[in-house]
């Protein structure tokens, strides 16, 4: 028995170098040469087609917020047998992000301290302004659905004056943490975003009450 198992390790000693080096010379230049392809050996054609494929390495990052924000967004639809494609509005979703992007990078700020929170005047050109008065409307409508928060938002030339308080303006810790965070950072405050967007993409006309 041991005399066996000897033999038969040597003999995978034996074959491993020659069936790697069948590996390393897999001719791939015969994938584009002519033949008949009625008579040609299609197992034989396949399996050279699999040793001879390079390694499939995509890249993971969009490229692009917004795209990669769309692409999230369109793969779940897809994913759901539930999804109403007759209502499905993309271009909505799109326009969303666009005004998302206004108020985060055009948007001017100007704030300053009140109690129990900030008040800050957020400004900018015609079409910041409309950006900001759709994302800081509904925002401050969610913020002060829950219990931490008391936000509102009141137009003012150019945008709003955003006004955002703790609940509890006894807690000192909370009232600290909402002017540190200011304008740029209350905005980002709660799960609602990513739903938001599925249900604008989705032609909710509820989303865009929120």
């Amino acid at each position: 028995m041991l005399r066996l198992r000897l033999s038969t390790v040597a003999l995978i000693a034996v074959l491993a170098p020659i069936t790697l080096a069948a590996q390393a010379t897999v001719d791939c230049s015969k994938l584009n040469a002519a033949g008949d392809h009625a008579n040609m050996d299609h197992a034989a054609h396949m399996a050279l087609m699999k040793a001879c494929e390079a390694p499939t390495v995509l890249p993971t990052l969009p490229g692009q917020a917004a795209f990669g924000a769309i692409s999230e967004v369109v793969r779940l639809l897809e994913a759901d047998p539930r999804t109403d494609w007759s209502k499905v509005n993309i271009e909505a979703l799109r326009q969303h992000l666009i005004d998302m992007n206004e108020v985060t990078m055009r948007a001017e700020a100007t704030q300053r301290s009140v109690p129990g929170g900030f008040e800050a005047d957020v400004t900018g050109g015609e079409k910041t302004m409309g950006a900001i008065r759709r994302m800081l409307g509904s925002h401050t409508k969610m913020l002060s659905q829950g219990t931490t928060y008391r936000a509102t938002a009141t137009e003012i030339p150019g945008g709003v004056r955003l006004t955002v308080v703790a609940a509890n303006p006894r807690d000192t810790t909370l009232v600290t943490r909402i002017r540190g965070l200011g304008f740029a950072g209350i905005i980002t405050e709660g799960d609602h975003h990513v739903r938001h967007h599925l249900a604008i993409a989705k032609g909710d006309p509820a989303a865009h009450e929120h």
